[in-house]
């Protein structure tokens, strides 16, 4: 077979890997095709034959992407807007739906959390996967499609991102801090404090922590540390016990994977994402 036939073939069969990506099941995918479920079945193996890979991956009679599979829909889908885009059939805003994963770190999902509610209910054929964690690895093994992160450097290709706030620190206790034995609550690796906030350092008891949620847990439980200003401020706990910090470099960003830059689901959420931040107040 030819090169330009076998794409032409491969092609035929892409309206399987699109509808089985939004629906999950070969039984839906046949009524929804109009063909048999043996005749869907046929089509994806042959395709994951042309393409050299597993695309799906069943569990209990629903199908996953697998990693290959999410970066072979990306192109799909392109190929599918752009064809709908020259023949009119669908207008531009009605971007085609199916699954989306969003990796997150745990901290962050209350300034996030109204957005994600918000694109459900606008478009319920984006099926949203939230994932709570705070490595980079599902995004870089192409797992999941967007990353939500505060970071201090920009991230490193393949990743790419846009920076959505710059965060702010204070120093935060517990409404019955002792500050006659006060306890120092220290992330790992986390920038000094100038002196001038910390007077009481040196007769400070110290506590690290690798995990911000944990510090957030340790200071309210009696210690004094430092924490991004849209967790303390919103912790009835807790106290402010300075003024905003200098900056420590910290921002919160948005991050995807280089080959699923062109999937129009996804510049749909992100660009949705980006607004709901950009009319955000400082954080």
């Amino acid at each position: 077979m030819g090169k330009f036939a076998q794409i032409d073939d491969m092609w035929g069969k892409m309206p399987v890997l699109l509808a089985l990506s939004r629906i999950g099941t070969l039984d839906g995918v046949a009524e929804h095709l109009n063909v048999n479920r043996t005749t869907v079945s046929r089509r994806l193996k042959a395709l994951e034959e042309n393409l050299g890979g597993r695309l799906f991956v069943r569990s209990e009679g629903i199908y996953t992407l697998t990693p290959l599979g999410r970066e072979i829909l990306v192109a799909a889908e392109a190929a599918e807007f752009q064809l709908a885009q020259v023949e009119s059939v669908l207008p531009l805003q009605e971007e085609p739906g199916g699954p989306l994963t969003i990796t997150m770190a745990p901290n962050i999902a209350p300034v996030i959390a109204s957005v994600m509610v918000d694109i459900a209910r606008r478009r319920p054929d984006i099926k949203l996967d939230l994932c709570s964690t705070y490595e980079l690895q599902q995004l870089e093994a192409r797992e999941a499609d967007i990353a939500l992160r505060i970071l201090r450097t920009d991230p490193q290709y393949p990743l790419f991102g846009r920076r959505l706030k710059k965060l702010s620190g204070a120093l935060y206790g517990c409404k019955k801090t002792d500050m006659a034995k006060p306890v120092q609550i220290v992330r790992h690796d986390e920038v000094e404090l100038p002196q001038s906030y910390v007077t009481w350092k040196e007769t400070a008891a110290v506590i690290r922590t690798d995990d911000i949620i944990a510090k957030q847990e340790l200071i309210a439980a009696g210690g004094i540390g430092r924490l991004p200003v849209f967790m303390g401020d919103a912790d009835p706990r807790l106290k402010r016990m300075s003024d905003v910090l200098p900056d420590a470099g910290w921002a919160l960003w948005l991050l995807t994977h280089e080959a699923f830059r062109a999937s129009p689901r996804l510049q749909m959420v992100i660009s949705t994402i980006t607004q709901h931040f950009q009319k955000m107040p400082d954080l």
